[in-house]
């Protein structure tokens, strides 16, 4: 016990040094930006548009929308695309530890809280310390799972919730105490709160609690004020209380992705970890058909299911931890096809399944570089720090992949030129140069001449650079030429 929780400490260490808590990107501004808003008490915020440019009927509103919000038809405000699980957290750390180290808290704890209940689901299913070690080594250092861990993302909180609520399930059906099964639905409700798609854990969790009447009431009553308040947060931003930040189903979601990620997600899982996980898993089937071995096969089916069908999960290795949260019962049900060993093959097998896990995690996390984001997301800071000091308190800034950034960490409105032509930039351009606001532009390097010819013709000047990132100041645009 005392060597274990060394370990796990060590780990969080390991953690703490490589975690970025920076809004950089869609995905890490937008859940910084949101977690903000809860903060100050607020579920949605107001777009920051000139006014000269007029009413919001005079032109597209997602012309000045940051990454990781949604501008909706019938919303005049500008809500947040993400869930309110992660930003949660956020905001109640922020608050109590200061938006540096409350960020840091979160997703080192976060983290260490999966790996422990990796551990502790297995022992629940009558796996041994050795194997039940090994499996949360397997989770702990699967370089998807640490790339999730060391950055503001969903995918480590979404994986903790869901292996809470089977814990507590588990917990539920042996015990007679009422707390269980009301903790259950509120930890299955929270996780549901992170990632909607969690919802699809459902049928495992009922398998596990068994078809008592009385403990599903309670899980039920544990879920409830949950379901309730994330219906009202859903019909506020988006509309109603299904509906959310991501549109559609149908528009992102379509089965002719199914067989090019199901290769995808095979390859990669089983590169990435021990390719014996997608073995190991048939043989507790064919020896173990039993309600434990039922319960993860839905759990991981569902989960891994459905984002078969995602559109963008197999554009990349990092796009497994969209099924982070399969990867738990796809390893407990491994383990459990080891449990029948013998003793010292048992120690064994631990032992190699360690070894095999630190040896690919260490190869892997290095040629694909899943600690990078501490390295990587800090000039969206630096860059943003940088315009603050530079520019006007009334200049627009120009912004694609930075614009979540420059919306939290500035209060210079946006504008994207990603969404634009060049005749609705040279409609702004002449308009805030009448009101005598500065325009300027946070580029990266590879988008500069994108950004500057076929989006924003005009004459730009480079005022600083912050690594790939360059600050620019529009000096003219081009004079219209005259009619003959």
């Amino acid at each position: 016990m005392c060597l274990g929780l060394f370990l796990l400490a060590a780990y969080g260490v390991f953690l703490g040094v490589h975690t970025s808590v920076v809004a950089g990107g869609s995905d890490t501004s937008g859940y910084l930006n949101s977690a903000r808003l809860l903060a100050a008490g607020r579920l949605q915020d107001e777009e920051r548009i000139p006014a000269e440019f007029g009413a919001p009927a005079a032109f597209p509103r997602h012309h000045f929308m940051p990454l990781g919000f949604v501008a909706l038809e019938g919303n005049p405000h500008l809500p947040p695309t993400y869930p309110p699980g992660l930003p949660l957290h956020l905001a109640l750390a922020g608050k109590i530890l200061g938006w540096n180290l409350g960020p840091l808290v979160v997703e080192i704890a976060l983290a260490l809280a999966a790996v422990a209940l990796c551990y502790l689901l297995a022992r629940q299913l009558g796996v041994d310390r050795w194997l039940a070690g090994a499996g949360a080594v397997v989770l702990a250092v699967f370089p998807v799972f640490l790339f999730t861990s060391v950055q503001p993302l969903s995918d480590t909180p979404a994986t903790t919730w869901c292996l809470m609520a089977a814990c507590l399930a588990w917990h539920a059906r042996r015990s007679t105490g009422w707390v269980w099964a009301v903790a259950c639905g509120a930890a299955f409700a929270m996780a549901v709160f992170v990632r909607a798609t969690n919802a699809v854990l459902l049928p495992a969790l009922l398998v596990m609690l068994g078809w008592n009447w009385k403990r599903l009431a309670l899980v039920a009553l544990g879920g409830l004020p949950g379901a309730i308040w994330l219906g009202y947060y859903n019909h506020t931003l988006y509309g109603g209380p299904l509906s959310s930040g991501y549109g559609p189903i149908e528009q992102t979601f379509k089965w002719m992705y199914g067989p090019p990620t199901l290769v995808h997600f095979g390859t990669w899982l089983a590169l990435l970890a021990p390719a014996v996980l997608l073995v190991l898993p048939l043989i507790t089937f064919w020896r173990h058909r039993r309600m434990e071995t039922l319960a993860l096969a839905l759990w991981f089916g569902a989960i891994a299911g459905v984002y078969t069908f995602y559109e963008v999960s197999r554009e990349t290795w990092w796009c497994l931890r969209f099924i982070l949260p399969a990867l738990p019962p796809l390893i407990v049900c491994s383990l459990l096809a080891l449990q029948p060993l013998p003793v010292r093959l048992r120690r064994a097998a631990a032992v190699a399944l360690t070894v095999w896990a630190l040896a690919s995690s260490f190869y892997w996390s290095t040629r694909l570089h899943a600690l990078w984001p501490k390295e990587h997301e800090r000039v969206y800071a630096e860059s943003c720090a940088q315009a603050r000091a530079l520019l006007p308190p009334n200049a627009l800034v120009a912004s694609f992949y930075a614009s979540g950034a420059v919306y939290y960490y500035t209060d210079f409105p946006v504008l994207r030129w990603d969404q634009i032509d060049p005749a609705d930039f040279l409609r702004y351009a002449n308009q805030a140069r009448a009101a005598g606001r500065p325009i300027y532009a946070l580029l990266f390097d590879r988008f500069e001449d994108e950004a500057r010819t076929a989006r924003m013709p005009g004459e730009w000047s480079r005022r600083a650079t912050t690594g790939p990132i360059g600050l620019w100041q529009l000096v003219s645009v081009p004079t219209p030429a005259a009619k003959p």
